[in-house]
């Protein structure tokens, strides 16, 4: 337990810069560009994102699965890696010239305002991008908590860097969020390649049959629950931009940003813990996943209530009075978000016991779910009623995963999701050795 706090304090705690960099990325994005060109940046932002989304087959988690365990050399999971990119990023490539060539498609685009050039130009960035992610998943797998963390910020201050520079003192506007989209990517393939040299894992040109064989067996089943949540999160921008105009897609756009930003501490937990239940048994793993997901669920509840208390007041001294119909749906997506807080320390855990189907039902039912409510509210309640579905769908799919979990470990529902009261003397704990800690005296 001890070296989970210490990896996911690192982790949030890194978490905090990154969210603060990002947020600063964010404001300077949404007053320059005003609602519109929020919207029509998050869309042209969207498609590449989507498309990597398609084209990852698993294999970050599959490398995070085989470096932790330790069934592979890494130098093996590297060049396979390497390999995959640059085959499944041609095949994206190619996929998108396809779609691209459809009139639903160009219609879509011309619809909403959207530069075929601009979204052209980010979809050649995508071979670099798969490639960070599955290299950055290695790290993940050795436990290399501080270079996985030192490798996320310096991405973020790259890209505050790019839109402070491009959009505040050029004044590109949304050619220069563009233009530091695809910077900030291309030097996070570099930094992640440097990463992995300095380390001494050396990368070759070779291909492990066995391991890519395994690696797919194991990522697809991560890849589809993956895929799925990636919908479930992202489908209603499309549809929102279908139903409504780019302008709403910017109010959306705001409102989703900030609501997932609650998802930090789950999420440092979740990163930690995979690679850690996939080294130790189960009967330990049981309580660890017990205990880390009820003070989870406990925490994000109560920032969710502080965050919906100073809603409107954060928006407007955040992003201006133009955003001001973000706050709507930003209240009705909290309820969902805190639900799914659960589920990402719960399928972490299923998916370091080599269980991440449990991860893929729950995403697909959610998604059934997801894409008729937002396809019946949105034309109704416009962004409200997306994200009314969102939070629908995101409950379902926690119930699912917590109710797999329960029958996987045998732990009593009620020791998953409620604090305790030892876990309140852990707090106080923690507070008098934070305490002492300030009060300790600097030796000269």
């Amino acid at each position: 337990m001890n070296s989970i706090s210490k990896n996911s304090t690192i982790t949030f705690s890194s978490q905090i810069l990154n969210f603060i960099l990002a947020l600063i990325s964010s404001i300077i994005l949404a007053r320059v560009l005003g609602p519109k060109g929020k919207g029509i940046y998050a869309l042209i932002v969207l498609i590449p994102k989507t498309m990597l989304k398609l084209g990852t087959l698993g294999i970050e988690a599959a490398n995070v699965y085989f470096t932790g365990s330790k069934k592979y050399k890494v130098k093996d999971i590297v060049s396979n890696s390497l390999l995959c990119s640059i085959l499944f990023g041609f095949i994206l490539i190619l996929l998108f010239y396809v779609i691209s060539q459809h009139s639903v498609f160009k219609n879509f685009l011309n619809s909403n305002q959207l530069n075929s050039f601009y979204v052209w130009l980010m979809i050649f960035t995508v071979p670099f991008s798969l490639l960070s992610g599955y290299l950055r998943n290695v790290f993940l797998g050795k436990e290399d908590i501080i270079t996985y963390n030192k490798i996320n910020i310096l991405q973020n201050a790259l890209q505050l860097a790019a839109v402070f520079t491009l959009l505040l003192i050029l004044r590109l506007d949304l050619f220069g969020a563009i233009s530091t989209y695809i910077f900030t990517n291309i030097c996070m393939f570099l930094l992640v390649v440097f990463f992995i040299v300095k380390n001494g894992i050396k990368i070759y040109f070779t291909y492990n049959a066995k391991l890519f064989k395994n690696m797919l067996n194991y990522g697809i089943k991560a890849y589809f629950a993956n895929l799925a949540q990636f919908l479930n999160y992202r489908l209603d921008m499309f549809l929102i931009a279908i139903f409504l105009t780019p302008v709403e897609v910017g109010y959306y756009s705001i409102a989703v940003g900030i609501a997932e930003k609650l998802w930090m501490l789950p999420g440092a937990i979740a990163t930690v813990l995979f690679p850690r239940i996939s080294s130790i048994m189960d009967i330990k793993a049981n309580n660890l996943t017990s205990k880390i997901a009820r003070n989870t669920f406990f925490i994000i509840f109560i920032f969710a209530l502080l965050l919906a208390g100073i809603t409107k007041p954060l928006i407007k001294v955040l992003f201006g009075f133009a955003f001001l119909s973000s706050a709507m749906p930003l209240l009705i997506l909290l309820p969902g978000i805190v639900a799914l807080s659960l589920s990402k320390i719960l399928t972490a855990d299923l998916a370091g016991r080599g269980k991440p189907q449990f991860a893929a039902y729950s995403s697909f039912v959610s998604l059934a779910v997801n894409i008729p409510l937002n396809l019946l509210l949105i034309p109704k309640w416009g962004i409200s009623g997306a994200a009314f579905a969102s939070t629908i769908a995101y409950i379902i799919a926690t119930l699912i995963v917590f109710i797999s979990f329960t029958k996987v470990s045998g732990k009593p529902w009620i020791e998953v999701l409620f604090i305790r009261k030892e876990d309140f003397q852990d707090y106080k704990r923690i507070i008098l050795k934070i305490r002492d800690g300030i009060k300790k005296p600097v030796s000269t």
